[in-house]
């Protein structure tokens, strides 16, 4: 089991008890607005969405790193981070990265700290040279947080419903 502790957070791989929260927040239209194909309607597709988080973290060709990120102190369920290998070559894995939490952490640098965590161990672990990830141009939160991680903006698209901006970061190695 990855477990993954900073200041204020614990990230780590899920849990079945973490079903309950998780739906919660799945399930949770304002949290999830940016995130509609993500949303869950039921506990059903929740406790999917879990059992895949599980399977993955168990598997030997792991490519899903889905991971629940608590409160420290309280050990409260907060929301999600992963990343997944977009691309997996010989120099190196290029990760997509994605989040979200829920709504009563907002603004408190929470999805910073988580993607700090999370990045440096990609960096560090799983052989990884650059990490995407994207938002709906409205999204201006979480443009925020890529921005404060030192990503660069690399594009802005349409795809077939939403303008969405494109962040990357890489590691820096010298050839």
């Amino acid at each position: 089991m990855i477990k993954i502790n900073t200041d204020r957070l614990v990230i780590r791989d899920h849990v079945e008890d973490d079903l309950d929260a998780m739906h919660s927040l799945l399930s949770d239209e304002k949290a999830m607005f940016y995130l509609p194909d993500i949303r869950t309607r039921n506990l059903e597709e929740t406790k999917r969405n879990l059992q895949t988080a599980m399977e993955e973290a168990n598997s030997d060709n792991r490519t899903k790193y889905f991971f629940a990120i608590l409160d420290k102190d309280s050990q409260e369920y907060i929301g999600e981070i992963g990343f997944t290998k977009a691309i997996d070559c010989d120099y190196g894995n290029v990760m997509n990265l994605g989040y979200f939490i829920k709504e009563n952490y907002w603004g408190k640098g929470i999805v910073t700290q988580a993607c700090k965590a999370i990045i440096n161990y990609a960096f560090h672990n799983l052989h990884t040279i650059k990490i995407e990830t994207g938002c709906i141009t409205d999204n201006i939160g979480s443009e925020k947080v890529m921005k404060k991680l030192g990503m660069i903006k690399e594009a802005e698209f349409k795809n077939m419903f939403y303008y969405i901006k494109n962040y990357t970061i890489a590691l820096n190695i010298e050839c």
